[in-house]
């Protein structure tokens, strides 16, 4: 592929996401709060008995709106802003102190980590990388089967639940999410020392939210009276214990931007040590899930050792994130890229994030509630204790992946690059598999 032609294919794939950034539909922190309204505020209010016993989950519809969407919203919104958009020691470099652009193309290095390595003074390189993701696991647990259960009001104020039958019923509501990111970076990064890097990521993304949420009424009233005080129908003796809400959104814009800073304070013809900022700016619409609405900083030291073709490298940083319900993370990556012919590179690496606190980990409807079922005779009473969720409770939500790539030097001016991460542990919220590529290229 010629040159020029790469250069029309990034121009027209930029304008594209420029077009793409200014047609949001909907603000998707608002997705969860729908739906739980639509199915324990209207569907549920106006079915069966209204304005008695329907109005009895409303209770439940504040709660979840209150902490549960919020916290759906957090874990969403962290998850796209914080993935890696790109390494400052990527792609064709051009030495322009010369006044002439002569690549060069010693290491082509990692993917996502660092080498302690910089560009030198006058020298800039530019690219694009583009990553799919897919979340379909939550803490091991499919995001389609995701579960909540709502109970019923205290009407009697015993401060149990059961004294009333209609105490007994319970509401299961399984979302059935989907969630899928585009991210699409433009990175450059130019030296302005022989030790300084200065450089700069910008994403654009699109994210879709969809799913057909399905609730279900465990009637304890049905099963013992054959009258379903709370149902989605109109009619008590054959209700409609059933129902669903449809949704459907997505949006486009700008992300997170990303400034690196990078300093090197060992420069060596075997070993490389070098310290980095990265700096996510609030750029990015939270209430999309865009960004988070806050700025981030990572702090991180460096160290590489060239070992004829096989270069190894360690990573370790600090991310203090300012967000609710976003916990400050320490994060390592360990790996090595290695030459295996002219143009050819093979780069692996372990990345981990690890929560720091605890206080600011996802919470999704904690705990269990006690129902103790009393039968109309007053005898035989039935002790039942309901998860609220399916999903594990867990004080953090530490992530593991093994990154896979390549990079390919096809001419002297552009670098192709091929990569897929996938999870080593179930902490998080998690895609199967997140396919990355890109190309670095002259202007």
């Amino acid at each position: 592929m010629k040159t020029k032609h790469i250069r029309k294919f990034i121009l027209c794939s930029t304008l594209a996401f420029l077009v793409l950034a200014n047609t949001a539909h909907a603000q998707l922190n608002k997705v969860f709060e729908n739906v739980f309204t639509d199915i324990l505020g209207e569907q549920l209010q106006n079915s069966g008995s209204p304005g008695e016993h329907g109005m009895h989950f409303l209770e439940a519809a504040d709660l979840a709106n209150k902490s549960l969407s919020p916290a759906l919203n957090s874990l969403i919104a962290s998850n796209v802003s914080s993935f890696p958009l790109s390494s400052t020691s990527a792609g064709v470099t051009f030495d322009f102190s010369t006044g002439q652009p002569v690549s060069i193309t010693e290491s082509m290095g990692p993917i996502f980590a660092e080498t302690g390595k910089t560009l030198g003074k006058g020298k800039f390189n530019i690219g694009v990388n583009y990553n799919y993701l897919s979340f379909e696991k939550f803490r091991g647990i499919d995001t389609k089967d995701m579960r909540f259960t709502f109970t019923h009001q205290d009407v009697t104020g015993d401060g149990t639940l059961g004294e009333s039958r209609n105490e007994s019923d319970t509401i299961d509501l399984n979302l059935n999410m989907d969630v899928n990111a585009n991210i699409f970076a433009i990175f450059a990064t130019f030296g302005l020392t022989n030790n300084f890097d200065i450089g700069i990521a910008i994403p654009f993304i699109n994210i879709s939210l969809s799913g057909i949420a399905q609730a279900t009424v465990n009637s304890f009233t049905y099963a013992r009276s054959d009258t379903a005080f709370h149902n989605f129908g109109l009619d008590v003796r054959n209700p409609k214990l059933q129902t669903i809400s449809p949704y459907n959104e997505s949006v486009s814009g700008l992300g997170d931007v990303a400034i690196k800073l990078k300093y090197s304070f060992v420069r060596g013809a075997d070993m490389d040590m070098a310290v980095l900022v990265d700096v996510r700016l609030p750029t990015g619409e939270d209430a999309d899930f865009l960004g988070t609405g806050k700025t981030n900083i990572r702090f991180a030291g460096i160290i590489s050792k060239k070992i004829g073709d096989f270069t190894p490298h360690l990573n370790v940083g600090y991310d203090k994130r300012s967000a609710k319900l976003d916990s400050d993370e320490f994060e390592f990556a360990v790996g090595f890229d290695q030459k295996i012919v002219s143009g050819l590179t093979f780069a692996f690496d372990i990345l981990g994030e690890i929560d720091v606190n605890s206080d600011d980990a996802i919470v999704l409807f904690p705990g269990t509630r006690t129902i103790v079922d009393r039968p109309e005779s007053g005898q035989g009473q039935a002790v039942r204790e309901i998860d609220l969720s399916n999903i594990p409770e867990r004080d953090n939500d530490n992530v593991l992946n093994a990154s896979f790539g390549f990079r390919y030097a096809p001419s002297a001016s552009v670098i192709l690059l091929g990569n897929i991460l996938v999870p080593l542990n179930n902490g998080g919220l998690r895609s199967t598999v997140v396919p990355t590529i890109g190309l670095t290229f002259s202007l």
